[in-house]
């Protein structure tokens, strides 16, 4: 006969999974912040309150210190204005002025893809990605999850109804850039071909107003906003991370590290972004980068592809697993290409990486930059179906070999 037993005896009952807190997140960075504008003082408290969050989950959670501009908005209006110059000087020596204007096209075309060159020149100010690491038993990859928590500014630039003219407009810079180049190098031909072009100026001024006009409203709109409390954008993909942390610690992946990261000053051109890559000195072979961003209202997407210059694929191994596990949560496929997203940093240089991102009927983030992102507006019960997805992600990755 089997003797009971006693109560110290007994197996310990599983411990139950962690009880949501996404009320409480959203509730203390949208709420008992007023705002968390990149490098601020509320953006670092902000950065404090997501560090003690981590370390509720894991004992590797640091505050990461970098520096970054105060608004990059200031270098591409420069950069269009620059091409005032390029006609002033095409007026007596067109090889100069189109000398002059390949390079700050070049010198756009890399500030925009995220290489720092006269943005470096700028006053820079403090600020701060909060990371915490997952560490695995037998690591064969590193997924690096991340969403920034400043909250940015309600700019005039970035109105709902103008955001869907952003890419258009910026491939119209773009094309009068090219024409302003294109009219320097005829006019350089005169010098041997003695075939006068009369029709060159006046384009070249004509693409030079545009541009101008460009650099003025840029400038303008640099200068104006307010402050606001970005629930959706990007509050919701901070609550989804810290969701996400509970549930990795409470069962922890065999075959993958992972880091969660909150990266500061998203709206100075993706400084923290950057500084993640540079600090993390990440390998582009067995490393996957995630982003979740403005998933506390629309449809959850998983994008295959973005970027508003070029179209740039989302890694097919993170595509495949977010199609494979996509049906239970209801996330949907789409392709993003009407503003950067954190991941357009990681996918220009080559890593695989992917973006998950709420998106409304017209296909744009709900109340992005608008000042009416309150907590109100937000569906936690969304956010918290985006980190379960996630985990889903994980769970069929972390069994792949390799």
């Amino acid at each position: 006969m089997e003797l009971p037993r006693l109560e110290s005896e007994k197996p310990a009952p599983a411990e139950a999974p962690p009880k949501p807190r996404i009320h409480g997140d959203l509730m203390h960075l949208c709420g008992q912040l007023l705002h968390r504008g990149a490098q601020s003082m509320m953006e670092r408290r902000a950065a404090m309150y997501l560090k003690d969050r981590l370390l509720d989950h894991t004992g590797h959670a640091e505050i990461d210190d970098f520096h970054a501009v105060e608004n990059h908005l200031y270098i591409f209006a420069s950069y269009f204005g620059e091409f005032l110059v390029v006609a002033v000087l095409a007026i007596w020596w067109p090889v100069v002025a189109l000398a002059y204007a390949a390079g700050v096209f070049v010198c756009f075309l890399a500030e925009f893809m995220g290489y720092r060159l006269l943005v470096r020149f700028m006053p820079e100010y403090e600020s701060q990605n909060v990371v915490g690491r997952f560490l695995a038993l037998s690591p064969r990859r590193l997924v690096v999850l991340h969403a920034y928590y400043d909250s940015g500014m309600a700019n005039p630039l970035f109105r709902r109804d103008f955001q869907r003219y952003l890419r258009p407009g910026l491939l119209a810079m773009l094309g009068c850039m090219v024409i302003a180049m294109a009219t320097c190098a005829i006019e350089t031909t005169e010098i041997w071909t003695s075939i006068e072009h009369p029709w060159a100026p006046p384009v070249r001024w004509g693409a030079t107003a545009f541009l101008f006009g460009g650099a003025l409203l840029v400038y303008f709109a640099s200068t104006q906003g307010e402050d606001i409390r970005g629930a959706n954008n990007n509050a919701s993909g901070v609550a989804a991370l810290l969701n996400l942390a509970g549930r990795i610690a409470h069962k922890p992946l065999t075959n993958t590290d992972v880091t969660i990261a909150f990266t500061g000053s998203h709206e100075a051109w993706m400084s923290g972004t950057r500084h993640l890559m540079k600090a993390g000195r990440m390998s582009k072979l067995d490393t996957y980068l995630i982003s979740v961003e403005s998933v506390g209202d629309g449809t959850p997407r998983y994008l295959t592809a973005e970027g508003m210059l070029h179209r740039t694929l989302a890694d097919p191994l993170l595509v495949a697993l977010a199609e494979e596990v996509a049906p239970k949560y209801g996330a949907q496929p789409a392709e993003f290409r009407a503003l950067p997203t954190a991941s357009h940093l990681p996918l220009n240089r080559g890593y695989k990486a992917m973006t998950i991102m709420g998106l409304d009927d017209e296909g744009l983030p709900a109340r992005w930059g608008s000042i009416e992102d309150k907590v109100t507006g937000v569906d936690e019960k969304q956010i918290e179906d985006v980190a379960a997805f996630i985990e889903a992600m994980l769970r069929k990755l972390d069994t792949q070999r390799g």
